[in-house]
């Protein structure tokens, strides 16, 4: 009887066992979505350079006040250096070498659900700014501090997906003119002007 005891007491514990590290995983679990973002980044040409959008979106539970764009734990990570920031919540500006910080502890927050514009100016193609760890950040619920993923001050760190622009309308009826103007002008027939634009 005595072992049988022990045995239910064994069982009894791992039970409570089991429910502990059950809601130690939850609370993590809780913690860690407590803090988190994701982004795009998208681009227009500008000479020989590009102007770029970054699009923050607060995706945890908490209001964010800063975004450390192109920085992680291991340094600075664009491939050259970014000029003329900006952005649309009215965050402070700070160039670092070849990332930008943006915010600061009693910056305008970014509210969870919702986004924030960030724009710059680069030399570096859409490419190089996504290549490999290329564009990789930290986005923080108070003022920058260097942390990456710490429960309740930084978010772990996310890229921005690239986003390529769609032809402008205007491009598109342009391209249809010099189709529709190339068929007048050569005076071909419909079906052979398509089989022309099919090769």
């Amino acid at each position: 009887m005595s072992i049988k005891g022990i045995h239910m007491t064994n069982a009894s514990f791992s039970i409570r066992l089991a429910i502990a590290l059950a809601a130690g995983l939850a609370f993590s679990a809780v913690s860690g979505h407590a803090q988190s973002a994701s982004a795009t980044i998208s681009y227009t040409t500008a000479g020989a350079n590009w102007d770029y959008t970054v699009t923050l979106f607060d995706s945890g539970t908490t209001d964010l006040r800063s975004f450390w764009y192109g920085w992680t734990d291991t340094g600075n990570n664009l491939p050259s250096n970014p000029s003329s920031p900006g952005n649309s919540v009215g965050w402070a500006n700070t160039l670092d070498g070849n990332s930008i910080m943006w915010g600061n502890s009693s910056s305008t927050p970014l509210t969870p659900g919702q986004s924030a514009t960030f724009t710059f100016v680069s030399s570096s193609s859409p490419t190089a700014m996504t290549t490999g760890g290329a564009g990789a950040s930290v986005a923080y619920v108070n003022g920058i501090d260097f942390s990456q993923g710490i429960a309740g001050d930084s978010t772990g760190a996310f890229s921005p997906t690239l986003v390529v622009p769609e032809p402008s309308s205007v491009a598109l009826l342009a391209v249809g003119v010099v189709i529709l103007g190339f068929g007048l002008r050569s005076r071909l027939p419909l079906n052979q002007m398509a089989r022309v634009l099919k090769r």
